[in-house]
């Protein structure tokens, strides 16, 4: 029961992403725009060991303008907020929700 409880969650996973060999970015729209604006300053690592959402990412892009010397990205930046999101957006939290308090440990003095 256990076994078939694994395989159906590792099954309902999407299927990760072509990687490009030299960057480790997903392969996929917009691509190249991400590598030629975001590989320019840092390694692409950078990129993908993060997770956000539109705002969050958005949120990165303000501060390395606003810090980093970042220039504006104009009409691009939906490209690179949209592949940002769609490869690199945000996960649920990793964890578990608490115990009912029922299957708490009784306290102690």
């Amino acid at each position: 029961m256990r076994l078939a409880i694994l395989l159906a969650l590792l099954l309902a996973q999407p299927a990760p992403a072509e990687t490009d060999s030299k960057t480790g970015l997903a392969l996929g729209p917009g691509f190249e725009v991400v590598r030629l604006h975001c590989t320019v300053c840092h390694s692409a690592r950078l990129v993908t060991q993060n997770r956000a959402n539109r705002a969050g990412w958005r949120a990165m892009i303000r501060w390395m303008q606003d810090t980093q010397g970042l220039w504006p990205l104009g009409d691009q930046e939906d490209i690179v907020l949209d592949y940002l999101v769609t490869h690199y957006g945000a996960r649920p939290a990793g964890r578990r929700r608490p115990l009912a308090p029922a299957l708490m440990p009784p306290e102690t003095e």
